[in-house]
């Protein structure tokens, strides 16, 4: 193909610039923005002048490959940018150390390339060329693709505007090393003898071509063009060659951009025109669900149509520049008339000024979510954390024949075609016949009749609710978004296309409709179709439907499900499955007792599910008719289309299946696998291990299942044919290889062991954990391992830019949650030198491995109490065990029910001549006649000591049983007091009335105690009066005993117990306060110190400005003062003044230089409120002040904002002789206006800003 056709956009694109420089965040942005203008794919840089300690400012959200050639900030640099839409595959990398060059080798598909980047020397140098091609690789199995700036013509005659014959030595070399190694220049190819230009001199006032790409001469049949761009931004034009490498251009699929509704105008728009849609449509002449579908295609074209007109506002003038652009400057170079030079720069200036316009509105965006958000624990903070995120680019996939298959479409294909195959049903068996001895439970006739009412809007406004934003779309593209912010419109509409796809018994196409997205397993071979996960992006429509059945269906599903059963039903937890497999496996079994458990690996468990199958299970558990069609237009036509390295697949049918991405799918997949249980359960012949008066067969989180077996020899053949049975009707298959089976008792038979189709194994490896047989290693196999993957995070967020409150909500998002998952999940007791490694690893990263300069306890503390909230692992670890010890209430009821954690009912047995609860509140260690062979219940008490030191609990609580204490002998010896509890007498605490120890007729009479238990009650009281000082009065209660025995299905039992430890540490903050009034000369009252403590979290939305209030109150900036005491060599002296001690008090308020900045600020404010405010260091300081906190509470957070500001900009002249400008503090605070304003907008609450902000505004208006 000839090099200047144009390009079809069915190629990549490969441009080279010499940008000048991107040290600057605005010139950054406008090159990148050209370039994502120009459809680049690969980009060659040249000249970046970033030094090698910022090599992250390059990135962008566009590429994810990014390799560079550092230099210094204010020299040379390459750098190769690879879009992220390329598929391209890392091979090798040499890099310059000069930032001359960078020498990239890969696969885009199957083309092996070679990309070489080049910023020539801009003098003679043609050993410089020479050295850069003798070192290239070996060219034949390669394509070689060079561009860059090499600063030398290869043409004299053509490639300079200036006449002049002269060749340099690099010149020649250059072509000389062309022809031997077959490289072309392409553009030149294309154009022999036409002039053009990459390059504008303004000192010698002329043109010349010396920015190339040259390619091996095999490449030039994959050519679809070849040109040179204007000269902007940088005084190189930008030069883009275009390759067909057998790459096809990402299909456009239309979605909708959350940030359009951050633009108040385009949900005036969109409002408007849904009332305009309805006004025409909303008649009898069509279905509700083909309004339905119109609606959305008309509400589409409306946004994109919206969309279109603001970037076409945006580039007409751009694109007028440009053409007027190229007419001065072909006139120029024939004429060299000045004042058509001046015309071109006129326009330039023009052109940038634009470009930064809307750059900086877009970086104002950017920066205000990096005010609000940069340090936060949100989504901003774990792309960091994360780095750039990895390319979901999928090189490579086994054929059915095992063949390697590379090319893009047909890996795409070869997806469909395996998860076409997947969705096929496969059912075998009868599912009535399989069902008909089934004894499965029903649902109650009330629950049946909730699930089966008609929908109503509320319940569609409830789902719309739940939903979070910022999800991918569906096929329809449609976020969620939209149908929040416009629900009161769409709610009704959508609940009248609910209702009339019931009357038809199908949704309309689109709701069907599915893409399918694949993610890679953790350590899965990538080149299996098998070891990816397929999320499917259903249409939000659909998804509301589901969401509020999933909403119904929660309410009553653990009536049904048994609970050997704990994912996704509400209440139960994955940490019962845990305990109750450590309790069975740690159990001491007696000799001979041969027990067993077996690990199964399901097989796309979830996507192999029959629906006709499903049905029928519905039907058995009692789920109405209605309920029932619902579930069956679901999946009456559901399709979908795979999504792979940009290639979108032909939709195909789904004939089995539950969604993953759909809201329902994991309640529907529970009651799919529930009758496997039943059966499981009822058969005679597979032996269940008995413990704890249960008989335990079966433990499930939603797949995820273990097998609890007696006589394996017997009991395993049947069981797998079971499996087998049922995954003929069911679709639910097992991968026998990966499955894991442990024996826990006595040896079994070698010859069974060896003819098992699964593995055999001494660790269990459980829902993220590792079980072993020996429970020592149980800590060296999780906790050890974490603490070395804490260790490598830290390792690598170290070169991140982030500040002390960004590092510690990396802990908090990161390390924390993997470590409160094994204290939730593996009871066993750690040292406190466990907790001193873990402070050993993360406080260092906390000070940026500086020195310390404050206790941990002050990072420790609360928000509230003006800490940093850094977690304290020590109080987590007390905290999920303590949330464990909430179920041990149970056994205030001695007996087991149906809805009793098995787990529980184990360690309910275990304890002997004693009971759970009387564990958790009598005597801190229980005497040698208590039996409790049981590791678990033996850590948990070991835990529970250290809680009961540390919150100081009595030695005997109120909440101590009366039956079963072993503190209280006759309880143990005595029915008697059995039936005093199944009377209602069941702790201590229940023999008070009106808060006092009741007689035995006050006992009698409330209770119906018999008059011959007196002798008893005797007994009682005096081992209440031992117990319990001045037992005559009821003790008051501990908070930490109201949520041990409050309901089960408390809401964050965790950080309330970890607020109960945290509130307890004692924070001593009295030193500080008293530095502050011996260097201040004045009291400063508790309730004030308070108080200001207190609002250091809601001194600004910034946690960098909060980080700031931290450090002024907690005093931790060197003073010139402190300095000296630690070297004495330094001046004592004040930087700024030199004539007073510069301690902490001087540099921010008494300094004689600050005087103006602060009367200053005092005075704007002043006349803002229309109100007198001396300059008072304690709102300078502190930001509150015992007259302060007589104004309104919007005032107070204004002052309190401009006061840390006002410190932020004494920091930043923190050793400079010169003060800060009260006019660049109200820059500041008007930059920062702005940001609050884009803020409040995005959270529809402009009225807050206003009652917030709106004086300030007003004030500057008034003196501007």
């Amino acid at each position: 193909m000839h090099p200047d056709t144009p390009s079809s956009g069915g190629g990549i694109t490969f441009t080279s610039w010499n940008v000048r420089g991107l040290g600057h965040v605005l010139k950054r942005a406008k090159v990148f923005s050209h370039l994502k203008s120009l459809s680049t794919d690969i980009v060659y840089l040249q000249e970046t002048h970033i030094r090698p300690t910022k090599e992250k400012l390059l990135r962008c959200s566009w590429a994810n490959q990014i390799f560079q050639s550092t230099f210094s900030s204010k020299a040379r640099g390459v750098a190769i940018l690879i879009r992220k839409t390329v598929p391209f595959r890392h091979v090798s990398t040499v890099s310059d150390p000069n930032g001359r060059f960078i020498l990239v080798t890969g696969y885009i598909h199957s083309f092996h390339v070679t990309l070489l980047n080049v910023y020539g020397p801009n003098f003679d140098d043609p050993a410089f060329f020479r050295k850069i091609f003798s070192s290239l690789p070996d060219l034949s199995d390669t394509h070689l693709i060079v561009g860059g700036d090499f600063n030398c013509v290869l043409d004299s005659r053509l490639d300079r505007s200036a006449q002049s014959n002269y060749s340099s030595t690099s010149s020649m070399v250059l072509n000389d090393l062309m022809s031997s190694m077959n490289l072309v220049d392409i553009w030149r190819l294309g154009h022999p003898t036409d002039r053009d230009y990459s390059f504008f001199s303004q000192m010698h006032k002329s043109f010349s071509r010396i920015d190339y790409f040259l390619i091996d001469s095999k490449l030039i049949s994959n050519v679809i063009a070849s040109k040179y761009h204007n000269i902007l931004i940088s005084d190189h034009s930008p030069t883009s060659l275009v390759l067909d490498l057998n790459y096809k251009k990402q299909q456009f699929t239309w979605s909708l951009h959350p940030s359009l509704f951050s633009d108040a105008s385009f949900c005036q728009y969109i409002s408007t025109k849904i009332s305009e849609f309805l006004e025409s449509n909303d008649n009898s002449e069509v279905t509700d669900s083909t309004l339905w579908e119109t609606f959305k295609v008309v509400i589409r074209g409306h946004i994109i149509s919206f969309e279109s007109s603001l970037k076409k506002e945006r580039r007409k003038r751009l694109s007028e520049i440009e053409i007027e652009l190229s007419q001065l400057e072909l006139v120029y170079r024939t004429s060299s008339s000045p004042s058509t030079l001046q015309n071109i720069l006129k326009l330039k200036y023009e052109y940038n000024t634009i470009l930064s316009n809307q750059i900086c509105d877009q970086l104002f965006k950017i920066r205000q979510k990096h005010f609000e958000l940069g340090d936060k624990p949100h989504k901003l903070l774990a792309q960091q954390l994360r780095g750039l995120q990895a390319s979901r680019a999928i090189h490579k996939i086994k054929s059915k024949t095992g063949d390697l298959v590379i090319d893009p479409k047909k890996i795409n294909d070869r997806f469909r075609e395996y998860y076409e195959e997947l969705y096929r049903s496969k059912a075998k068996g009868n599912v009535s016949d399989w069902m008909e001895h089934l004894r499965l439970p029903k649902l109650s006739a009330a629950a049946c009749e909730a699930l089966n009412s008609d929908i109503t809007t509320q319940e569609i406004l409830d789902a719309l609710k739940s939903f979070p934003n910022g999800k991918a779309a569906g096929p329809d593209g449609f976020g969620i978004e939209l149908y929040k912010k416009f629900s009161m419109k769409v709610a009704p509409l959508l609940l009248r296309m609910f209702n009339h796809s019931f009357g038809v018994q199908k949704f309309p196409p689109t709701l069907y409709e599915a893409n399918i997205s694949l993610l890679l397993k953790e350590g899965r071979d990538e080149a299996e179709p098998s070891s990816f996960r397929p999320i499917a992006l259903l249409n939000s429509d659909i998804k509301i439907f589901t969401k509020l059945l999933a909403n119904r269906l929660n309410k009553y599903i653990s009536s049904i499900i048994h609970t050997d059963q704990t994912g996704f039903v509400p209440n139960r937890y994955s940490f019962f499955n845990v305990r109750r497999l450590m309790n069975i496996m740690y159990h001491k079994y007696s000799k001979g007792s041969k027990v067993a458990a077996l690990c199964l690996d399901a097989e796309k468990a979830f996507d192999q599910v029959e629906w006709a199958y499903m049905v029928k299970a519905l039907e058995e558990f009692g789920f109405g008719r209605q309920f029932v069609s619902w579930i069956t237009m679901l999946y009456a036509h559901p399709s979908s289309s795979i999504l792979t390295n940009q290639e979108r697949s032909l939709p195909f049918r789904l004939h089995r299946g539950t969604r993953q991405g759909c809201p329902l799918s994991p309640l529907l997949f529970a009651i799919a696998i529930e009758p496997l249980a039943i059966s499981i359960r009822n058969h005679a012949s597979i032996e269940p291990i008995r413990l704890g008066n249960v008989d335990h067969h079966i433990s499930l989180y939603a797949d995820d299942v273990v097998l609890f077996i007696s006589q394996p020899e017997k009991s395993v053949p049947v069981l797998l044919d079971l499996i087998k049975t049922f995954g003929e009707v069911s679709g639910y298959t097992i991968n026998w290889q990966k499955s894991e089976f442990m024996s826990l008792g006595a040896d079994l038979n070698t010859e069974f062991l060896h003819n098992l189709p699964f593995k055999i194994t001494n660790r269990l490896k459980y829902l993220g954990v590792v079980l072993p047989k020996d429970p020592k290693l149980i800590f060296k196999m999780n906790f050890l391992e974490k603490l070395e993957k804490l260790r490598r995070d830290i390792e690598k967020w170290r070169t991140l830019p982030l500040s002390m409150v960004g590092r510690i909500n990396a802990i908090k998002m990161v390390s924390l949650p993997r470590f409160l998952y094994l204290f939730q999940n593996l009871p066993i007791f750690l040292a406190r030198s466990f907790f001193k490694s873990l402070d050993s690893i993360i406080l260092p990263f906390i000070w940026g491995f500086k020195a310390h300069r404050i206790s941990k306890t002050h990072l420790h503390k609360p928000g509230k109490m003006g800490g940093l909230g850094l977690p304290n692992f020590l109080h987590y670890y007390w905290a999920a065990n303590a949330r464990a010890l909430v179920y041990w209430q149970e056994g205030y009821n001695m007996e087991v029910s149906a809805e009793t954690p098995p787990w529980v009912a184990i360690e309910m047995s275990d304890v002997k001549n004693s009971s759970l609860p009387a564990l958790l509140f009598s005597t801190p260690r229980p005497p040698a006649t208590v039996k409790m062979d049981n590791m678990i219940i033996f850590n948990c008490l070991k835990i529970w000591q250290q809680i009961r030191k540390d919150c100081r609990l009595p030695g005997t609580s109120i909440h101590a049983p009366v039956y079963r204490n072993h503190a209280f002998s006759p309880s143990l010896s005595d029915g008697s007091f059995n039936s005093w509890r199944l009377k209602g007498v069941v702790t201590l605490k229940d023999l008070y009335v009106n808060k006092k120890f009741a007689t035995f007729a006050q006992l009698q009479n409330k209770f119906s105690l018999p008059a011959t238990h007196f002798f008893r009650y005797l007994q009682i009281r005096n081992y209440v009066r031992q117990c319990v000082p001045n037992f005559e009065s009821l003790p008051e209660d501990k908070r930490i005993y109201k949520l041990l025995l409050g309901p089960l299905d408390s809401r964050k039992l965790v950080s309330g117990f970890v607020n109960i430890f945290s509130e307890r540490t004692v924070y001593a903050t009295h030193f500080l306060k008293n530095s502050w009034e011996e260097e201040l000369g004045m009291q400063i009252g508790d309730d004030v110190w308070r108080e200001g403590l207190a609002r250091i979290r809601s001194c600004s939305i910034s946690t960098r400005h909060q980080l700031i209030q931290f450090k002024v109150m907690h005093r931790l900036h060197y003073s010139k003062t402190k300095l000296h005491r630690i070297f004495p060599t330094i001046s004592s002296l004040c930087d700024r003044c030199k004539s007073a001690e510069g301690s902490l008090t001087h540099i921010f308020w008494t300094c004689p230089k600050l005087n103006n900045f602060w009367c200053s600020i005092f005075k704007w404010f002043s006349d803002m409120y229309s109100c007198i405010f001396e300059p008072d260091p304690m709102i300078a300081l502190f930001g509150v002040s015992p007259s302060l906190l007589n104004h309104r509470v919007s005032m107070q957070s204004t002052i309190m904002y401009g006061m840390v500001v006002a410190k932020k900009m004494i920091l930043k002249l923190w050793k400079s002789d010169t003060a800060p400008h009260f006019r660049i503090w109200l820059s500041e605070l008007i930059g920062i206006l702005h940001m609050e304003k884009v803020r409040y907008g995005m959270m529809d609450n402009l009225n807050k800003f206003s009652d917030i902000w709106e004086p300030f505004r007003n004030s500057y208006l008034r003196q501007s």
